[in-house]
């Protein structure tokens, strides 16, 4: 619920501004950066300062959004000393815009602040309307001030005009966007000669080349650590029942909330339309108007409105019978609001319009604004305050539950009396333990680090749950023996051995091709479905190499070498040439214009505005006061 708050409080989240700029200043102390020395200025920006305050607030808010992505994180000196730096340079970039846009007049109003927060949704309430306490609440849970997450978001906000300021000038090139779309979307035709390794049971293999290959791949048969766990599971939201909470407290929490349970006031609509565009001409205007007048006479002949509905409207304009359905004020564009709500019931209104065209709309019921009762939405009020009782006895139960596993108490006796479900996953490698339980590659680790019958000391987050978990058993990484493998090595060798004599009879193949294919290997030449630009030749497998060359030989020409390759269970050796090129059709890029357009225009626009930002930060003045506090020296 709150990662858009986490996401905005951050003081580096506008990535695509500062790329450029955490290059220009990718040596640190290269540059316009000096060190002068000051206690509470950090740095300073043309002479405006970065103060301690600042950094440290913002130092704060990068170390805890990396903490909340992995809460085990234990940070080294160098770990944080990048990370100084890394907020520090953030810091340097903010600035440097924040000046520019000054410069340049550009702000944002309060109008627009208030319009950007009033529509993240969680903010508002279940109507959608911006509710200031549940704001306020939302807020102080991700320990903001509403001054603090208003500074952010304006910073924000400014920083994304500037970008659009900045590379206004930009423009699309249908050209260049064709060339783009016909590189990628290029197809190849490709005319191959594959030869399958065919081994024989017979082929001879001693017992010097079995040991010696079992040697050199040894971790082909390798058998990874195990281990067999026994786990609670444990879930934030469900540790308290929603029939234990009273009714006394939710018809307390009811009284308190009713705003969140308000039905606004709303009607039931249906309308006719004509469409017309916002800019039509005024001869276009003219028809419109002829049209719903027309339609408006149909209706005084007392002709039902559904059945003249269903005759004009236009597809996907209405339900049928041109019905909207039930609608609250904002759900349709203003025009159309407006005229529904001052609608007297069931009278057809004067024609409406809107950025659609012309509407004849008809209103046929209205509710006034109410509140919900309290008995229809007393079961969700108990699953919420359900949730929220769990959330303040989570600390509780995990840490009763994790002393217990700590003190070697009956792992499955401690979490029947918490009315916890306890599991054993069998033996598992890290990697399965990894994905059956929703842990990390870390927690994993912690656990395959852990003896028999040894509990892992923390909690595991794992989801939208936690674990405590204990090894019953563990088993150390080893290998198949020779013997158990023998069969499938002498396999391999002689698979091996079968493909180099294939790859060589290609090889002398391959070096006459040019000059022309005698009659016998004529007949075994392939032709290929035509080939996408890294897809792989059907019906071998990928083979990169194999890849790369058939979109980098000319037409006409052999591949420049004979290349392993697979095909289902089968492999082999294949050589290739490049038969014909098969570019996109009109019909293909007809599809595809508006993105490719769209991505050329966006790359230049990235281009401009680095080329701006690196200008800017070399006429800039740059100063650091004070490198230990960026470094996070003894601290």
């Amino acid at each position: 619920m709150l990662d858009i708050i986490r996401s905005n409080s951050q003081s580096f989240w506008v990535k695509i501004a500062f790329g450029v700029i955490i290059l220009v200043f990718v040596f640190w102390g290269v540059g316009s950066f000096t060190d002068t020395g000051n206690v509470n200025i950090v740095g300073t920006v043309n002479d405006e300062p970065i103060t301690y305050q600042q950094f440290e607030t913002s130092y704060r808010r990068a170390e805890e959004a990396i903490n909340q992505q992995n809460q085990r994180k234990s940070w080294t000196a160098e770990e944080k000393t990048q990370l100084g730096r890394q907020v520090f340079q953030q810091l340097v970039v903010e600035r440097l815009i924040v000046q520019e846009a000054r410069r340049n007049n550009i702000d944002v109003s309060p109008y627009e602040l208030r319009l950007y927060v009033g529509e993240i949704k969680d903010f508002q309430d279940a109507q959608g309307k911006f509710d200031p306490e549940r704001y306020k609440n939302v807020l102080a849970a991700s320990r903001q001030t509403p001054g603090q997450f208003e500074e952010d978001v304006t910073r924000r906000l400014l920083i994304e005009k500037m970008v659009a300021f900045v590379s206004q000038g930009s423009w699309s090139d249908t050209l260049e966007a064709r060339a783009r779309f016909n590189f990628l979307r290029q197809k190849r035709v490709i005319e191959y000669i594959y030869l399958p390794a065919t081994a024989k049971d017979s082929d001879a293999v001693s017992d010097e080349q079995v040991s010696a290959y079992y040697d050199e791949h040894k971790l082909d048969y390798a058998i990874p650590q195990k281990a067999d766990v026994q786990y609670v599971e444990v879930n934030p939201l469900s540790l308290v029942a929603p029939e234990t909470i009273t009714d006394e407290a939710a018809k307390a929490w009811y009284e308190k909330n009713q705003s969140r349970f308000l039905e606004p006031e709303s009607v039931e609509a249906s309308h006719i339309l004509v469409r017309l565009d916002k800019d039509a001409p005024a001869e276009d205007v003219k028809k419109a108007e002829e049209q719903i007048a027309a339609i408006q006479k149909e209706l005084a002949s007392g002709k039902p409105f559904a059945e003249v509905a269903d005759a004009h409207n236009p597809p996907n304009a209405a339900d049928k019978g041109g019905r909207v359905g039930w609608i609250t004020r904002g759900m349709t564009v203003p025009a159309f609001d407006q005229a529904a709500f001052s609608a007297e019931k069931n009278v057809v209104t004067a024609p409406v319009r809107s950025e659609f065209g012309y509407h004849l709309i008809l209103v046929t019921d209205r509710k006034a604004e109410s509140v919900k009762s309290y008995e229809s939405v007393k079961a969700d009020i108990q699953k919420t305050l359900a949730a929220e009782a769990s959330k303040d006895k989570l600390s509780d139960v995990l840490d009763a539950i994790a002393e217990a596993n700590i003190l070697g108490q009956d792992l499955k006796q401690t979490a029947e009396a918490n009315k916890l479900p306890v599991k054993t996953s069998g033996l598992m490698s890290k990697e399965e333990l990894q994905h059956n339980l929703g842990i990390t590659a870390e927690d994993a680790g912690a656990i395959m680090a852990r003896g028999a019958n040894q509990p892992v000391d923390i909690p595991l987050a794992a989801g939208d749950k936690y674990l405590i978990v204990r090894v019953l058993e563990a088993a150390p990484a080893s290998f198949k023996p020779l013997d158990e493998v023998k069969a499938d090595v002498v396999n391999k060798i002689r698979s091996a051995n079968a493909l180099s004599v294939a790859m060589k009879e290609l090889e002398a193949v391959l070096k006459t091709a040019d000059k022309g294919l005698d009659a016998a290997w004529k007949n075994k030449v392939v032709i290929s479905a035509a080939v996408d630009r890294g897809s792989a030749l059907a019906p071998f497998s990928a083979q990169p190499e194999l890849d790369e060359a058939m979109f980098n030989t000319t037409p006409g020409s052999w591949l420049p070498g004979v290349y392993a390759v697979q095909r289902d269970e089968e492999r082999g050796a294949l050589i290739a040439k490049v038969a014909k090129i098969e570019d996109p059709s009109a019909q293909e890029w007809q599809q595809f214009e508006p993105i490719m357009l769209n991505l050329t225009q966006r790359e230049r626009q990235d281009g401009i505005y680095q080329a701006f930002m690196e200008d800017l930060a070399n006429k800039s003045k740059i100063e650091v006061r004070n490198q230990d506090i960026i470094d996070r020296k003894n601290m």
